[in-house]
């Protein structure tokens, strides 16, 4: 199995955009299920060098599981239309994505928040197993997303 670099590759010349199965604008049936193709090697790579990238709010990353910003976390509206039922939010807090539990009540949305700071010496780490734990229910839960 191929090992990711952190070796900058000399032949990356151009932009590439991680594969995504759907724009969060499209209308999605509810018993629908996307493809998704794991991304390669290379890919990764000139993402991570390229700071490259979806422009979409919300892109699922791997089956089941959806990474999005700000404005997905508060689109009530987005978040039914994926069928969501889990939320982490790793940017949880009063100065940061305060959306909390209560925010998501009507929908039915199970929450996990964790008051993660922006910052290069923040140990991000300590809270990996709890986050795991939860996204594994999520995803063991039918329907789970």
């Amino acid at each position: 199995s191929e090992k990711l670099s952190l070796i900058q590759p000399e032949c990356v010349q151009e932009r590439s955009k991680m594969p995504h199965t759907r724009d969060s604008s499209s209308p999605r049936s509810a018993g629908s299920q996307a493809s998704y193709e794991t991304p390669a090697l290379s890919d990764l790579q000139r993402l991570f060098w390229f700071r490259g990238g979806s422009d979409n709010h919300v892109d699922q990353v791997w089956p089941n599981i959806y990474l999005g910003d700000a404005w997905a976390a508060r689109s009530k509206t987005t978040l039914q239309s994926l069928n969501i039922t889990h939320i982490l939010n790793a940017a949880d807090g009063p100065y940061s994505i305060n959306t909390g539990a209560k925010y998501y009540k009507d929908l039915q949305i199970e929450y996990y928040g964790v008051e993660a700071f922006d910052d290069p010496s923040f140990d991000l780490s300590i809270f990996f197993y709890d986050a795991a734990n939860f996204i594994g229910k999520a995803l063991n839960t039918s329907g789970g997303k």
